[in-house]
């Protein structure tokens, strides 16, 4: 679903192509083929971790290491559900389902990514999630992970 669009070109049609494969990679946990989409000197910026603070990542090489842990742990399906393109950045809505594999709490919602492209890859990601939400998460998690008296 195309729930808004800033214009048709064949960049545009090449960034949702672009997402599309990158969440359809994670979703079969082919983090080779998301990688595949990177630039070595992109960035992934995202405004909650599991700490709940901001945080970014800077190179392909670091980024491969987070999603390789985070797949490690989780797993999940993701849907780019509204997107828009302009002037090599896209603007998204991504609906996603997370699931803890050791705990097997699950975290579904949305979060807005912005996307800059080079070259027909993906340099700069940026994700805004719901903080708060996020954190009560991986909160869960921590609470589910420590050892029973």
């Amino acid at each position: 679903m195309r729930a808004f669009s800033f214009g048709s070109s064949d960049e545009e049609k090449q960034a949702r192509e672009i997402l599309d494969a990158v969440y359809l990679a994670w979703t079969q946990a082919d983090i080779e083929a998301l990688l595949s989409h990177y630039h070595d000197d992109m960035t992934f910026w995202s405004n909650t971790g599991t700490d709940g603070k901001p945080f970014s990542i800077s190179g392909k090489p670091a980024f491969a290491e987070f999603v390789r842990g985070l797949a490690r742990e989780s797993e999940g399906h993701s849907v780019v559900r509204q997107f828009g393109f302009e002037n090599g950045v896209a603007r998204a809505k991504v609906d996603y389902a997370l699931r803890h594999k050791e705990t097997k709490l699950n975290l579904l919602g949305s979060y807005r990514q912005v996307t800059t492209f080079r070259d027909g890859k993906i340099l700069r990601v940026e994700q805004y999630h719901d903080a708060p939400r996020t954190t009560a998460f991986y909160q869960m998690v921590a609470d589910e992970q420590e050892p029973k008296d």
